[in-house]
């Protein structure tokens, strides 16, 4: 049996991020499905129970990078509810400029380096947990300015997932410049929150 020294000259949270950045660029050269818990000690050359004791599976790996994506996702929203010095209205235009700006960089975080390489695990799993961040920080800003008297919005809520969700669509769908996007969302939001 192979005993493991933990300290291994890093400490643990150094060592995990190197397993987490190998997996990750091992998943976009091959796909999630063809790299194993072999290929990813292969490429750190460690021992394959050092994987095992930062992660129960090849799923955790996986949890772990969209975890790291919507951490640097979630840290660009909330700086734009976190501006004091801020009018309300800039903090809202904020919000939705680093809204389109946070699932563009997401949008090219998961991508592979092939067309063909299937990262719609990974995809999925982080998408779908940012859009949620998003319509939550939506939510919450719509919701302010309706108690301010800046925004009229009967249900914040369903305008902060139409809006968001379009975001994420123009973004995924590469059809829209982004300035394009935050032009039109931000119209939107205008003209539907007025009386």
């Amino acid at each position: 049996m192979e005993v493991i020294n933990v300290q291994d000259n890093k400490d643990s949270e150094e060592r995990r991020n190197e397993f987490v950045n190998a997996a990750e660029k091992l998943f976009k050269e091959n796909g999630i499905v063809d790299t194993t818990i072999n290929s990813i000690v292969r490429e750190m050359d460690v021992a394959k129970g050092l994987f095992y004791y930062y992660f129960k599976s090849k799923d955790d790996v996986i949890e772990a990078i969209s975890e790291k994506y919507n951490d640097v996702f979630n840290e660009m929203l909330r700086f734009s509810m976190d501006q004091p010095a801020y009018t309300y209205e800039q903090r809202l235009k904020q919000f939705v400029d680093n809204s389109v700006d946070s699932f563009r960089e997401l949008n090219v975080n998961l991508q592979g380096q092939d067309e063909d390489v299937d990262l719609s695990q990974l995809s999925k799993r982080s998408t779908e947990e940012a859009k949620a961040a998003a319509i939550d920080g939506l939510t919450e800003l719509f919701e302010e300015g309706t108690s301010n008297g800046e925004l009229s919005f009967e249900h914040p809520r369903y305008y902060a997932n139409i809006l968001i969700s379009g975001i994420l669509e123009l973004v995924e769908q590469h059809e829209a410049a982004d300035d394009e996007i935050k032009f039109i969302i931000w119209d939107l939001i205008e003209r539907a929150g007025k009386d």
